[in-house]
């Protein structure tokens, strides 16, 4: 009898082992989809709703303060502005409007990385720096000396992941900056590149369509996890989770209602 209930603890514990294992991480997608995509209310909201990582495109301004915005220009949320060619006084006086699939927002300004990494570490969250292609030369690369200061600056260097599809990026980052963790947006060039970003170590990115089993197999018996995006629809969710995907970037789709899928 002994034996019988220690085999059946055993296998309820392997299972809730596996089980937990299959469950990818959550991301939320510039902050969250419930609020306007990488402001401050983006990324409070995000915390509120349990994303344990979270998501910040990064961009310069013309003084050389590190932003959070996914566009080159401010157009699509309402906004006139370039944000390389304008000061951070100047972005902060617009105030954007968008619309999601959950509702309407309006009223949010844009946020610094520096307030964005605040966020993260009042919340527990893992931040998640995605760079954008921040000038046309991408071998100058010493722009992102400064962003990797500003993250060591705010004790989240262990934590911090910087996310590219830059290689000269990484190639700089690996050298300059080792501690830093990284991931490689890989998107269509996954299969091109797989050997040089396994070769690095490089945890990757890739578009949700472009992956398959195969896709996620191959990357994790070479010791590498995946992330995917975007993944707001539960049938995909499930498709990618019975993939064995590692990440899941998502708008909507909190840690909560993930569990219950």
């Amino acid at each position: 009898m002994k034996r019988t209930i220690t085999s059946i603890l055993t296998i309820f514990l392997l299972s809730t082992l596996f089980a937990n294992a299959a469950s990818p991480t959550m991301i939320g997608r510039r902050g969250c989809g419930y609020a306007i995509e990488n402001t401050a209310e983006a990324y409070r909201e995000g915390a509120r709703r349990g994303f344990k990582i979270m998501e910040a495109h990064v961009r310069l301004t013309s003084d050389s303060v590190f932003v959070t915005s996914h566009d080159g220009k401010t157009a699509r949320l309402g906004g006139r502005m370039n944000v390389a060619k304008s000061p951070l006084d100047s972005l902060r006086s617009e105030r954007y409007a968008q619309e999601r699939d959950h509702g309407s927002y309006d009223g949010g300004s844009i946020c610094t990385v520096s307030e964005f990494l605040d966020i993260c570490s009042e919340s527990g969250v893992v931040p998640l720096l995605h760079l954008k292609k921040l000038n046309k030369d991408t071998h100058d690369c010493a722009f992102l000396t400064p962003l990797v200061r500003l993250v060591e600056e705010k004790k989240l260097a262990d934590r911090c992941i910087l996310l590219t599809s830059e290689p000269d990026y990484i190639d700089y980052l690996m050298l300059k900056h080792p501690e830093i963790k990284l991931q490689y947006q890989a998107d269509a060039k996954w299969e091109e590149r797989f050997e040089w970003s396994c070769g690095k170590g490089l945890d990757v990115q890739i578009r949700a369509d472009l992956v398959d089993a195969d896709c996620v197999k191959r990357y994790h018996d070479a010791g590498v996890k995946v992330n995917v995006w975007t993944v707001n629809d539960e049938k995909e969710y499930i498709r990618l989770r019975d993939c064995g995907v590692d990440f899941m970037v998502t708008d909507y789709i909190t840690p909560s209602e993930a569990n219950n899928i």
